[in-house]
């Protein structure tokens, strides 16, 4: 329940009209909003949120935020109306007020691959002794938080969030927002260069994170990557180490490579060394899992719970998931999404997985690498031609960058996927081990449904 006088208060606004009171609830959607709800009019690229108040107050009799200057279109608008100067901004301060009233442990993540498949595992490692509320799926970024933020209820132990960002500034919102306790950044690769213009850019745009870590807070910093490690210069905080390097103070260790079984490793907190198996396969889920295990560990979870959620975590749709066929084949889903790190890392575990019969790549294009797009597809066209991938088929407009470096007869371009999924089926014979992968916008999903 809102107060009115409370919704003013967050957002600095300005009563234009009040008809009521109180609010059941915030929503940022006509279409869904409830009883005694109050919308909240958000602009995108290609819709204005404006343009929905009468629909969303027909649905709900409650009220609505509005834009200083767009009162015309309160005209035929019944209802409470606060004017403020920006309705996101608006979304973002209602989120810190609620916030700031909330008591518990906050966890924020980010970087550039992996802050999903972390925040899953450290919610299933929580989620077995503490009460945990997180932002589901990739809702990440400033509307999603947000409104993961309004929708806790009761009284949470733990809050886990992932922080996404396509766009200077947003990780600096959003740990303002969130105001975490503590902090990790998986990584920092190329990605979103769009808005981030290059690997520096993204750098300063992830390190926001720590630096508005709430002050005497914890940051864990990944100490095997060389675009993070050796840059950060921590301030305020107690840092963290994590990693397969022997000074992390978080260690993960391999002790046998199990094929498409996973692995069987150790794991060396302070004084704690445990054993601990899991069914997610490529070594980049180890850093998942080792990102993860380190928040737990230092909130206070026993190794022993520890242990018991990793082995019994499996891997979500479409993050380097196997598929086994009956026919003696096997197809990887690794369709969430792709940048040029998480390619690569994706085709090396490729190469080292067990295979009978031919090891085969279906990509597709990586999107949001701004002028760098040209030249990162033709890095990963190289990195094929040096590799032992036996068949590599294409779909889309900036992968023939990778065609073109590829070059030498493995490869092949198609013009649309009914072609290629044709084409697959005719190649892929018993004992293959089939990758897929490519960005969201590649909706690369479609081949793994086409095929299985």
């Amino acid at each position: 329940m809102w107060h009115v006088e409370e919704i003013i208060k967050a957002v600095q606004g300005v009563p234009h009209r009040i008809e009521r009171d109180t609010f059941n609830d915030i929503s940022t959607d006509s279409r869904t909003i409830g009883e005694g709800e109050l919308f909240i009019p958000i602009s995108g690229k290609t819709f204005d949120g404006h343009a929905f108040i009468g629909d969303a107050y027909g649905r709900s009799h409650g009220g609505t935020l509005c834009e200083k200057g767009r009162e015309d279109v309160l005209q035929s608008v019944q209802g409470t109306v606060i004017l403020v100067d920006d309705t996101l901004r608006a979304l973002l301060d209602i989120a810190h007020y609620k916030r700031k009233s909330l008591k518990g442990t906050f966890i924020a993540i980010t970087g550039s691959n992996g802050k999903t498949t972390t925040k899953e595992i450290l919610v299933a490692i929580m989620g077995s002794s503490r009460k945990v509320h997180f932002n589901e799926k990739n809702f990440n970024n400033l509307i999603g938080v947000s409104k993961s933020i309004l929708a806790v209820q009761g009284n949470p132990e733990m809050f886990i969030f992932e922080l996404g960002t396509n766009s200077k500034g947003e990780i600096r919102q959003l740990t303002k927002m969130t105001e975490p306790d503590v902090s990790l950044i998986a990584n920092i690769n190329p990605s979103h260069f769009e808005g981030l213009n290059d690997l520096d850019g993204v750098f300063e745009e992830k390190v926001d994170l720590f630096r508005y870590t709430k002050q005497g807070g914890h940051v864990l910093v990944n100490a095997d990557d060389p675009s993070l490690f050796p840059r950060y210069q921590d301030a305020g905080h107690v840092p963290h180490t994590f990693g397969m390097s022997d000074d992390a103070d978080f260690q993960l260790l391999i002790r046998e490579d199990l094929g498409w079984e996973g692995y069987d490793f150790t794991l060396k907190f302070f004084k704690d060394i445990f054993h601990v198996r899991t069914s997610l396969l490529g070594r980049h889920n180890l850093y998942n899992i080792l990102a993860a295990s380190s928040i737990a560990y230092l909130v206070g979870i026993s190794p022993m719970q520890i242990k018991h959620a990793i082995e019994e975590f499996n891997p979500y749709s479409m993050r380097f998931r196997p598929i086994m066929k009956e026919k003696g084949y096997t197809f990887v889903d690794d369709t969430y999404n792709a940048n040029p790190s998480s390619v690569k890392w994706a085709l090396s575990t490729l190469l080292e997985l067990p295979c009978e019969g031919k090891r085969i790549a279906i990509l597709g294009d990586m999107k949001e690498l701004g002028d760098k797009t040209v030249y990162y597809h033709e890095e990963i066209g190289r990195f094929l031609k040096k590799s032992n991938i036996d068949m590599v088929m294409l779909i889309g407009e900036d992968v023939k960058g990778v065609a073109k470096e590829l070059n030498n007869g493995r490869g092949k371009l198609f013009d649309n996927k009914s072609s290629l999924v044709e084409y697959a089926k005719q190649n892929i014979t018993g004992g293959d081990t089939v990758l897929i992968k490519g960005s969201r916008a590649a909706k690369m999903e479609e081949i793994v449904e086409a095929l299985i």
